[in-house]
């Protein structure tokens, strides 16, 4: 019996991202444990305050659409999920914030996220979400670090 039943890994789609849910993919195989696929689109809902609510919507809409397909195209630029029993997670938020929510309200063992993200200088202001979700994990946490970088 495995210790990992339930593996839960972030992506943004980045390549760091994609080489997180290889390795949870490969873990996930390996020890029979169902995978479930997180993508948190950053919290856009104060943009409603200085744009219309059609363009709102519009934007939106975009963005989902964007996300669905990145996700489609997931399954073909990361062979190492195929035959992986795996679920897709679409959240809105915080990305930290909502993975630790996301762990609070499943039944997961372990958390993989990619040390580095899609970030820029936001992520030296406000810390990376790697590094928030494994100080505040209630359970193990696997950081990947990208092997190109």
């Amino acid at each position: 019996m495995s210790i990992y039943k339930n593996i839960l890994v972030m992506t943004d789609f980045s390549a760091d991202s994609d080489n997180a849910v290889k390795t949870a993919g490969v873990m996930a195989k390996k020890l029979g444990a169902k995978l479930f696929i997180l993508h948190v689109i950053h919290d856009e809902s104060k943009l409603n305050t200085y744009i219309s609510s059609r363009i709102y919507n519009t934007i939106k809409e975009m963005i989902d659409k964007e996300t669905a397909e990145l996700y489609e195209k997931m399954d073909d630029r990361i062979p190492e999920i195929t035959g992986v029993d795996y679920k897709k997670i679409l959240r809105r938020g915080v990305p930290s914030e909502e993975c630790l929510l996301e762990i609070d309200k499943g039944d997961y063992d372990l958390v993989v996220i990619g040390s580095h993200g899609k970030s820029g200088l936001k992520k030296f202001v406000m810390g990376s979400t790697a590094e928030k979700v494994l100080k505040k994990s209630p359970i193990s946490v696997h950081v990947t670090k990208n092997p190109a970088q």
